[in-house]
C-alpha cells in the first residue's frame, strides 16, 4: 500500500497542478452514504475546477484510465497505481476517499430541538509521481434544521449540506498544500493597498492574508535534473479588504521590499 507522508509544506511546483478526482466509495452502505458520495464529489470537483491552480483530468478520461488498469474508479488505490494513474492521465495528484458515516439524527438540548445531518468520510491525496500519501484524513462535517412544529424534516437537505461543508474542508487543504497564487497588478503607496488578479471566483475571501514575493532560481535535483519547485524571495504580506470577481484589493501589512506590479502572490503567510 502506501508510502506514507503527512507534510504541510510542501514544496509546489510554479506550474498548474492536474488532479484525477476518483468516485468516492460508499463505505457506510446506506442510501444516505450514497448521497453523501455524489455530494463531495460535485462540489469537490466545482470547487477544484474553480480555483485556477488547478485542472481536473475529465470524468470519461479517468473512467477510460481506471479500466485500462484493471482497478475500481473508487476508495482506494496504491502506490503502484496512482504511478501509473499519473502516467496515463497526467494528473500530478489523485484524490479517493470512502464515506464511513453519513446518517440524521434527532438532538434535543435544553434550548433547542431538531435534527443534524452528519458525514464522515475518509480521505486520501496521492502524489503521482511518487506514489506517496500526501494528505489522509478523516473529514467530516454537520448540518442542522431546528424543530418547527408543523414542518417534516429535509433528510436529503441536512445530508447535502453537511456533505457541502465537509467539501469545503477538503478545498481548504488542497489549498493548504498547493496555495492558490496570483500577479499583483497595481500597488497604490499612497492607501497602502494592492492589487491583484484573483477573486471570489478563485475562492479569494475577505480577511484572507496574502505573501507577495518574487520568484528565484529552480530548485534542481541534482541527479535527476528535475525541477523540483521555485526558490521565493518573500517581500511581505497583505489582508483582503475587498472582492471582485477576478481581481480582489487587499491592505498592506507587512512590506519589507517594495511591491511592484508583476510580482507573485500566494493565498497565506
Amino acid at each position: 500500500m502506501f508510502v506514507f507522508l503527512f507534510t504541510t509544506n510542501i514544496v509546489s511546483e510554479a506550474s498548474t497542478k492536474k488532479v484525477a478526482l476518483g468516485n468516492f466509495e460508499n463505505g457506510a452502505k446506506s442510501r444516505y452514504g450514497s448521497l453523501a458520495c455524489t455530494n463531495l464529489e460535485t462540489n469537490i470537483f466545482s470547487g477544484l475546477v474553480q480555483n485556477k491552480n488547478y485542472d481536473v483530468v475529465e470524468r470519461a478520461a479517468l473512467d477510460q484510465v481506471f479500466r485500462e488498469l484493471g482497478l475500481q474508479n473508487s476508495g482506494v488505490v496504491d502506490s503502484n497505481s496512482a504511478i501509473e494513474i499519473g502516467k496515463l492521465s497526467g494528473a500530478d495528484y489523485t484524490l479517493v476517499g470512502s464515506v464511513i458515516t453519513a446518517e440524521v439524527i434527532p438532538f434535543d438540548n435544553i434550548f433547542y430541538q431538531g435534527y443534524k445531518g452528519k458525514v464522515a468520510f475518509e480521505m486520501h491525496l496521492v502524489d503521482n509521481k511518487t506514489g506517496m500519501v500526501l494528505y489522509s484524513d478523516v473529514i467530516s462535517d454537520t448540518e442542522s434544521q431546528m424543530y418547527t412544529p408543523g414542518v417534516s424534516v429535509n433528510e436529503r437537505n441536512l445530508i447535502s449540506g453537511a456533505s457541502k461543508n465537509a467539501a469545503e474542508k477538503v478545498l481548504e487543504k488542497m489549498n493548504e498544500l498547493t496555495p492558490l497564487t496570483g500577479t499583483v497588478l497595481t500597488v497604490d503607496h499612497n492607501e497602502d493597498l494592492v492589487y491583484f488578479d484573483l477573486g471570489y471566483e478563485n475562492g479569494v475571501q475577505k480577511g484572507d492574508i496574502y505573501t507577495i514575493y518574487k520568484e528565484g532560481t529552480p530548485i534542481i535535483h541534482p541527479r535527476t535534473k528535475e525541477i523540483l519547485g521555485i526558490k521565493e524571495n518573500v517581500l511581505g504580506t497583505i489582508k483582503v479588504t475587498d472582492v471582485k470577481s477576478n481581481y480582489a484589493i487587499g491592505e498592506i501589512k507587512k512590506e519589507k521590499s517594495t511591491f511592484k506590479v508583476g510580482d507573485k502572490i500566494k493565498r497565506g503567510e
